[in-house]
């Protein structure tokens, strides 16, 4: 995947201060023009107010109209304490920003299409990308010459709606142009009315 930072900062000083001088316009840019949303309490951890922004591959800031679920802030997971310490909590919890404080989630979108907001591909064997599809969420995944797009349901993981996969002939790893052609390949084949696959365990 290539890089996010511009090929012309190639000195790690003058890399590190874009990237944290462009934070910072994000923060900015997010409290000025976009609206927090309320998430959690969860369990005993309290609630959160999240700023939640695309950044596109331009650079330019994007507010979400809409948020999936596979982004929203949450748990994203439990450290048991350990039983020999008699002075640790029974568990702790883990959450994406600062629960009780205004933060900002940094999500990094491909190119704009029709109906499809799509989040960078991330990964190697799995190359791996999450969104939505006509307000629906999905999950891209290809592995070993193998692209998977499953959209839409309860779980999107698990038992989404609507599923298909394919085989591809790309020799080499997929470049992220490769990816967006994809998952816009399966959104067309959905409005379609192309039948879901039966996903494999």
């Amino acid at each position: 995947m290539a890089s996010d930072l511009p090929t012309t900062y190639l000195d790690y000083p003058d890399a590190f201060k874009f990237y944290f001088q462009q934070t910072a316009d994000d923060l900015a840019w997010a409290n000025a023009n976009a609206t927090p949303v309320n998430e959690g309490p969860w369990g005993d951890v309290p609630g959160a107010q999240i700023f939640y922004i695309g950044i596109n591959m331009a650079g330019e800031r994007i507010k979400l109209p809409q948020i999936s679920s596979l982004w929203r802030c949450k748990p994203s997971g439990i450290q048991l304490a350990d039983p020999d310490d008699r002075d640790a909590p029974h568990q702790t919890y883990y959450v994406t920003g600062r629960p009780g404080s205004i933060d900002v989630v940094r999500i990094k979108l491909g190119p704009s299409m029709p109906g499809l907001l799509i989040e960078r591909p991330e990964g190697s064997q799995p190359v791996q990308s999450t969104g939505l599809i006509d307000g629906m969420d999905f999950y891209f995944r290809e592995c070993d010459g193998v692209w998977s797009l499953s959209i839409g349901g309860a779980d999107v993981l698990d038992r989404p709606d609507w599923y298909y996969e394919e085989k591809h002939d790309k020799p080499n790893e997929l470049s992220e142009e490769d990816v967006y052609s994809l998952i816009a390949k399966g959104a067309e084949l959905l409005r379609n009315g192309t039948p879901t696959m039966a996903v494999e365990p």
